[in-house]
């Protein structure tokens, strides 16, 4: 029969009594301080494990780091490259009339040198946000949204001077044709000489408003890094980079060759393609269009997927800032168009091909999709030669 826990260990009937020994209730003590004191030194492993994340223990010492979903996301980089780019704005285009008067080409080149520095400075401000891909999106929109309606008066404003010099300068070819002259080049020079000055008095008569060029400029860059890090947080895989690649440089060669770049260049719809700044040289206040606005979103796109697959953030911004300026500086040099997606793509590319590992179904996929890509160049380019 098992023993009643109560009454084990009890004296036998007829036995003389025994006193209990007291050396259960000693266990019983020595047992609670042994519990007490492995809690004191749970406690303080915890501490210490808390005080080596945190920093150096002392008074001064810092709290350990709240987890990755609750760190603060760093807004005050934004702030600090918005003002950055406001006072870099605004202080060349006031200090413009006393600046020393440079060479063109050395001042564009300055000017295009500081847009793509700032560019770069705004577009590493939003990643750093770390930003649902689907915010990026709406950013991106939002930002379209303002391009359109900021835009749209300075083009307005272009297309009106451009509507009046043509009208004006269209009086010699009218007033040629209505004495039955025949249109010599001196008469086309006339008439160009014309519209030249015409269009010039006009710009001096009607200008524009540096601040609606500044925030169309900030716009822009919304889009571009908005749309541009959305593109770049969806890329899977590291090897879709390279059609990513080859197809922003067809795309842009293909533009510039057809002259789709120079039809919007000519037109008053050039404002809402490349961003302005302040020109970096003394004389009358001067905008020029410098760098076009997917260039930058290119940017975002390469930047974000150099940031998620871990490709090295300062080498990649080396590349892609080099492949900028060497393009600016080739144009200016050349004095033409040039696109600078092919040398920002091919530059990448180069820089990163260790990283970038191609399997046998990725060279077939890239084959066809690019086989795809040039039938439909084709078929643009014999539709515009059609309309044209």
């Amino acid at each position: 029969m098992p023993a009643d826990p109560v009454t084990e260990g009890a004296a036998s009937p007829g036995a003389a009594p025994e006193l209990a020994p007291a050396a259960p209730a000693d266990s019983a003590s020595e047992e609670a301080t042994a519990a007490s004191q492995s809690a004191v030194e749970e406690m303080a492993t915890y501490e210490r494990a808390a005080g080596e994340a945190a920093g150096p223990a002392g008074p001064g010492a810092s709290p350990p780091p709240p987890p990755e979903g609750d760190r603060p996301r760093p807004w005050a980089l934004l702030g600090r490259v918005t003002v950055a780019w406001a006072l870099a704005f605004g202080g060349v285009a006031l200090l413009q009339p006393g600046l020393p008067e440079l060479p063109r080409a050395a001042a564009l080149f300055l000017s295009a040198t500081a847009v793509i520095g700032l560019s770069f400075a705004w577009v590493n401000a939003f990643s750093r946000l770390a930003l649902h891909r689907t915010t990026y999106l709406a950013l991106g929109a939002v930002g379209l949204a303002l391009v359109l309606v900021t835009a749209r008066p300075l083009a307005g404003r272009t297309a009106a001077i451009e509507r009046a010099a043509a009208i004006t300068s269209g009086v010699v070819l009218w007033t040629t044709a209505h004495a039955g002259l025949p249109e010599t080049d001196g008469v086309i020079v006339a008439r160009n000489e014309i519209h030249g000055r015409v269009a010039d008095f006009l710009e001096e008569e009607i200008p524009e408003s540096p601040w609606r060029i500044f925030l169309l400029c900030l716009a822009q860059l919304l889009v571009a890094a908005g749309i541009g890090l959305w593109i770049g947080d969806g890329i899977d895989e590291k090897s879709h980079l390279i059609p990513i690649a080859l197809v922003a440089t067809l795309a842009d060669a293909w533009s510039v060759a057809q002259g789709a770049t120079a039809l919007i260049i000519r037109s008053a719809q050039i404002h809402y393609f490349l961003l302005r700044f302040p020109l970096l040289s003394g004389g009358p206040a001067a905008f020029p269009f410098l760098i076009g606005l997917t260039d930058f979103l290119f940017f975002g796109i390469y930047f974000q997927a150099a940031r998620r697959f871990d490709l090295g953030l300062r080498k990649n911004v080396l590349l892609l800032g080099a492949g900028f300026l060497l393009t600016v500086a080739a144009a200016i040099f050349l004095g033409a168009g040039l696109p600078v997606l092919p040398c920002i793509s091919i530059l990448f590319v180069l820089g990163n091909w260790r990283d970038l590992h191609l399997e046998r179904k990725d060279l077939r996929t890239i084959v066809l999709f690019l086989a795809a890509i040039g039938v439909a160049f084709w078929l643009f380019s014999r539709l515009a030669h059609h309309f044209h």
